[in-house]
């Protein structure tokens, strides 16, 4: 009963949230949502690894635990057109693979621990539409995108039958968000957005907004 009653009442309150409100709107800052002519960096930290998670061994190697930074996304857009921005993506991974290695010497087995170091740099392009307009939240940039990175993947010691060898990668992945930016100025915004490109689900972080004073 008491999810029930939750839910209804998250249920409304999001409906009320999401009603026009045109007093409302006219107390908003006038540059509250996304405007063409928009030029916004933004810098975000990127949860739930994919590289970490898909790491396998080859047998007589066993994991250890995973070290170092979670993925380091930048990402600078511009607005095209009052719906649709144009931006090149960045991202770069960094961590530590430790795992052991077996052996079976003159006086028995015995175990040598290894580190593989994983980096990984990506760009690519996207195109995002921006639903401010269908979704009419107070300060809130909805927005979906679409697009292409190139990925550059370095493993320093990477397993290979009982033995290591450096390998380097290069890929091309598809592109595919969903998020939305919550403006707690006219120019700075907190943002989230979930997934796939290949690297994480989902990433928080924060944008900086400047517009093009022409009018429009």
């Amino acid at each position: 009963m008491k999810i029930c009653l939750t839910f209804l009442l998250s249920l409304f309150a999001i409906t009320v949230l999401a009603q026009p409100d045109s007093a409302s709107r006219k107390r908003l800052p006038a540059k509250a949502y996304y405007e063409r002519g928009s030029f916004i960096p933004s810098v975000s930290l990127g949860f739930a690894d994919a590289y970490r998670n898909n790491y396998s061994l080859p047998a007589g190697f066993a994991k250890n635990n995973t070290s170092g930074f979670i993925p380091l996304y930048v990402k600078v857009e511009y607005g095209v057109t009052r719906n649709v921005g144009i931006a090149a993506t960045l991202c770069y991974d960094a961590f530590n693979y430790n795992f052991s290695q077996q052996y079976v010497g003159n006086s028995g087995p015995f175990v040598r621990y290894k580190t593989d170091a994983f980096r990984a740099f990506s760009g690519g392009l996207a195109a995002f539409y921006h639903l401010g307009n269908v979704i009419r939240v107070k300060r809130l940039d909805p927005f979906v995108g679409i697009g292409l990175s190139v990925n550059s993947i370095r493993y320093n010691a990477w397993p290979q039958g009982d033995s290591l060898s450096v390998r380097v990668d290069h890929t091309t992945d598809l592109y595919l968000k969903a998020g939305a930016r919550y403006y707690i100025s006219q120019k700075v915004s907190v943002y989230g957005d979930v997934g796939y490109d290949n690297h994480t689900i989902f990433s928080l972080g924060i944008s900086c907004r400047f517009l093009n004073k022409r009018k429009k």
